[in-house]
């Protein structure tokens, strides 16, 4: 008998709703370590009970690897569609690398599969994916992920007509099913003038510029992380090497992982570290989606971003749930004060970002004291307990012209203040003329909200 936690039953009864009010692709958005593979093998395995066949995409050997582990751990009979096999379509469920079936598609009927299912969908809008999508357009499309945003702000609603949600990270972390994490910030890195390439800064100018503080990735390690495992991420494959080298010649187990090692060597480092024989494996791009290491206590981010699904994508690798866990994350390139803390509230779209909102910087604060990233409402900090001063008054010269409100920080800093008392309280620093007032009226304006809501909170459902 396979159990679903309650919130994985409550999505897997989303999606089934939609499906039967007719919607034929949806798009399911769950925070990286709450179960999207499981959740996904279920559904495959309850679609093939009843005789339909179905497609389970990955773009990645370790994703194939993860989620046919998952479809035995069911006893999902399974066909894997990958380089170098040849196909055995006897099975209903089928788990195919995406490049190797575009390559191969001319020898699948477009009714072949009832079911398509795209692991880390927000990829969906790529070339490849799309030909393999558009050539079985006769199936129902379920896509799933945990950020569902391209790093150019491309919405995914040309192939979702709808999204459901389910807890957010911050709701998973407070039930014990996503490991706790402390993000320290420290200063001294400074992104203004780094080139974008699609979408992104630049990697090549960015390894330049993160080049001076891999001694000091070191020593935060020995300070913050001292004998657990971790994983690195860094701007070039080069980078990566040198990185390990550092540790190498710190006396501390570490090794490099890249795309051109095959696929037994990259399991092998994985066990490695999962077994805490490495202690510490850095990549430049490999492991940031998908990688399940719950023994992993720490994420040291070398490589700036602009993208705030990779930024949330890395420091999910470190959040794996494990008994006595609390992670740590050491961000040495100011990424949660550009993209905003992982466990914030985020407002998916289907329709994508615009540029505006993608630029808007987030509301953080960083600890003075233990450099620890908080939301910008918070008080105090989690961590060491310094108390966050008020911000001084001071007289303003007047000028002329009009000043328009900065509407993303304000809202962030808004849907962080969870109970009507941390409404009042912000209301009274804001200033406000009746904070009592103003904080009832919003309370009861989000009651009224998930009253009428139906997908009922936590979930939440958005249609085009």
């Amino acid at each position: 008998m396979i159990a679903l936690r309650p919130y994985q039953q409550q999505l897997v009864n989303e999606i089934r709703g939609q499906y039967q009010l007719g919607r034929k692709s949806v798009l399911a958005v769950l925070s990286t370590g709450g179960g999207k593979t499981y959740i996904f093998s279920y559904i495959a395995q309850q679609a093939s009970i009843k005789g339909n066949r179905v497609l389970i995409l990955v773009h990645r050997a370790e994703l194939l690897d993860q989620a046919s582990r998952s479809l035995r751990s069911m006893g999902v009979a399974h066909g894997l569609i990958q380089a170098g096999k040849s196909m055995d379509l006897s099975h209903t469920v089928q788990v195919a690398s995406v490049q190797t079936l575009a390559r191969r598609l001319h020898l699948l009927p477009r009714d072949f599969f009832q079911l398509l299912v795209v692991d880390e969908a927000h990829h969906t809008t790529a070339g490849t994916w799309a030909k393999v999508i558009e050539h079985f357009s006769q199936a129902k499309l379920l896509g799933v992920t945990a950020t569902p945003i391209r790093s150019d702000g491309r919405g995914l609603g040309e192939h979702y007509q709808c999204m459901v949600e389910g807890p957010t990270a911050q709701q998973l972390t407070d039930a014990g099913f996503l490991a706790g994490a402390k993000v320290l910030a420290p200063p001294g890195f400074d992104s203004t003038g780094l080139r974008k390439r699609m979408g992104d800064f630049d990697p090549k100018e960015a390894e330049q510029r993160v080049g001076t503080i891999m001694g000091d990735c070191l020593g935060h390690y020995r300070k913050h992380l001292p004998g657990q495992t971790a994983i690195a991420f860094c701007c070039s494959v080069a980078h990566a090497e040198a990185v390990a080298a550092l540790f190498q010649s710190a006396g501390i187990a570490a090794a490099s992982i890249d795309g051109s090692m095959d696929t037994a060597q990259r399991r092998q480092l994985l066990s490695d570290l999962g077994a805490g024989m490495l202690k510490v494996l850095t990549s430049c791009a490999l492991i940031g989606e998908g990688v399940d290491v719950p023994s992993v206590g720490g994420c040291i981010l070398l490589r700036p971003t602009a993208s705030v699904a990779l930024h949330l994508q890395m420091i999910g690798r470190c959040l794996r749930p494990m008994a006595g866990k609390r992670a740590v994350v050491l961000d040495h390139v100011g990424n949660t004060l550009r993209l905003g803390h992982h466990l914030e509230p985020r407002e998916w779209s289907l329709d994508g970002i615009k540029k505006r909102d993608r630029e808007a910087a987030p509301s953080v604060k960083v600890c003075p004291q233990c450099f620890a990233t908080s939301a910008s409402a918070a008080q105090s900090c989690r961590e060491c307990g310094h108390v966050f001063a008020p911000q001084e008054r001071r007289e303003l010269q007047q000028v002329d012209g009009e000043l328009q409100e900065l509407a993303v920080a304000k809202r962030l800093e808004q849907g962080g203040a969870q109970t009507l008392d941390q409404l009042i309280r912000l209301g009274k620093e804001r200033g406000y003329k009746n904070p009592v007032a103003w904080a009832h009226h919003v309370h009861h304006a989000r009651s009224a909200k998930r009253a009428t809501d139906p997908a009922g909170d936590p979930y939440r459902l958005q249609q085009r």
